[in-house]
């Protein structure tokens, strides 16, 4: 329910006011009435209110002198100025200060309430923004603010769900969203998740049944098992059956997040309702094993990269969860690594980090089975394999590798807007997706994902400077990213803003 403070140093008038607001909007709560504008900055840090109605000439502090002080502690508070005619050119400069409308005394009923009607949504739009910004922090555990318990009370339920694209979220570089903005629409509240590629959705379950929320949480596409994800990138979605209250939704992503993990398939679209077993602690394969050994002692390459396609394809057949499939690899390195006369050592050093390079751009579990080739190739000191099996990471000495860097840099900065990704690239550039992912740690100080995500955000900002006007789906189509939705999330938290303000800039 939208609140108003009044601030009006004649009692008469403020009683006016609060009887018309009263009476043509009962929706609108009138939380005080303050005699001038000192008074009134005292109410407002104490009530936060949705919208301000102040009178002009007062004694201590007027309403001009208020509402500029106003506007500094809160810029988005709404103000509407009352004046009489004779102090209408001086109230005219509140206009300048943020003020949204001034009425002339004494005040006409109906204008009144045709501002109110103007203002409500405006007003519901903040209300919900400030609702999401507090319960992103619900989400981090952050300690309530002044004035929280009243906007999200603490045993307020909400409906919740994960929504993640692609693969397991990073443990070893910082791809934060926290500073992605939230938003929301249609009632629900859609926050930053644990990283770019995640989202937390939620639903006030007093406003939302749970079938209307889960439609909503998954754009209306998508079932229990469904196949296939959009833009050759997978979607896994988690809805929880259970209302949380806000004081526990610190726990309940926790969790959720957990079980989302879990569910995690290269390739496959998923939506599930409720949690997900645990998988399973990998087991010794002996037969697989057997095939391992066999090929390491007598150096067949060949042999060892066809065990370990084939045990790809049984990892494919039983939508493996990629948490399983880093577990199962994470054995086989180990076992390679254990058998092998002359390891790598830098695979024994970097084990945990190259496996989640291995896992982080595989969509399907053809790209898997090429990173895990490629991962146990090097494992076992067979050169950076390429997807034929090949060592080819020899072709380059160390003195050639920088101009060898700059070529696969170049070509990434030609091709932006295709579907590029680390499989596709290793094998245009015929190395394995470990080795090159290496490369663009050592010489771009970043992952391959990151120096692709920066390219096309600059390219991005060169469309928009060179034509304000163009529509954002197609700035983010022709920059590679082909949700506009998920663009404009990357590009707030790499510009600063949104997209759509980086063009009015610009104009």
């Amino acid at each position: 329910m939208p609140s108003v403070l009044i601030v009006e140093d004649e009692s008469a008038a403020g009683r006016y006011l609060r009887s018309v607001i009263e009476l043509k909007r009962p929706d609108f709560t009138v939380l005080g009435v303050a005699e001038n504008g000192a008074e009134g900055l005292v109410l407002a840090r104490k009530l936060n209110p949705d919208l301000v109605v102040t009178d002009v000439r007062m004694p201590v502090m007027d309403g001009i002198e208020f509402v500029m002080a106003l506007k500094k502690e809160f810029p988005t508070l709404p103000a509407i100025i009352v004046s009489g005619f004779q102090e209408f050119e001086y109230a005219r400069r509140a206009l300048n200060t943020g003020v949204v409308d001034y009425l002339l005394k004494p005040v006409n009923p109906a204008k009144l309430a045709e501002v109110l009607d103007r203002l409500a949504t405006a007003i519901a739009r903040r209300a919900d923004e400030r609702r999401a910004r507090i319960l992103q922090r619900r989400i981090r555990g952050d300690c309530f603010g002044a004035g929280e318990a009243d906007a999200v009370p603490e045993d307020e339920e909400f409906w919740f769900a994960a929504v993640r694209s692609g693969g397991l979220p990073s443990r070893f570089r910082l791809d934060t969203a926290e500073d992605e903005g939230a938003a929301v629409s249609g009632g629900l509240f859609d926050l930053p998740g644990r990283d770019r590629r995640e989202r937390f959705r939620l639903g006030a379950k007093a406003a939302l049944a749970f079938d209307e929320f889960a439609k909503l949480a998954t754009g209306g596409d998508g079932g229990e098992g469904g196949a296939g994800g959009a833009g050759g990138d997978f979607r896994t979605t988690l809805i929880l059956t259970a209302a949380l209250p806000s004081r526990g939704l610190q726990a309940g992503a926790r969790e959720a997040c957990l079980n989302l993990d879990r569910l995690i398939v290269a390739g496959l679209s998923q939506v599930r309702h409720g949690w997900v077993k645990p998988v399973p602690v990998a087991t010794r394969d002996a037969v697989l094993a057997d095939r391992m050994d066999f090929a390491l002692r007598g150096n067949r390459t060949d042999l060892l990269e066809r065990a370990i396609r084939e045990a790809a394809e049984t990892w494919e057949k039983e939508r493996l969860p990629l948490i399983a499939v880093e577990s199962r690899l994470r054995q086989l390195v180990h076992f390679v690594l254990g058998k092998t006369p002359r390891p790598n050592g830098a695979v024994a050093a970097n084990l945990e980090s190259l496996l989640e390079d291995a896992l982080a751009e595989a969509r399907d579990f053809r790209q898997l089975s090429d990173a895990a080739w490629s991962l146990i190739a090097e494992a076992a000191g067979a050169g950076s394999a390429g997807s034929a099996g090949s060592a080819r990471s020899g072709e380059f000495r160390d003195t050639d590798v920088p101009s060898f860097f700059r070529a696969i840099t170049r070509y990434v900065e030609e091709r932006y807007a295709e579907p590029l990704n680390l499989a596709a690239l290793s094998e245009t550039f015929r190395i394995s997706p470990s080795y090159l992912s290496k490369l663009f740690r050592q010489h771009a100080d970043r992952s391959f994902g990151e120096f692709l995500t920066a390219t096309r955000i600059e390219a991005a900002k060169r469309l928009i400077r060179g034509s304000p006007s163009i529509p954002l789906k197609d700035v983010a189509e022709c920059s590679g990213f082909p949700d506009p939705y998920y663009f404009s999330r990357v590009f707030k938290t790499v510009v600063g803003v949104a997209p759509s303000e980086y063009s009015r800039t610009r104009e």
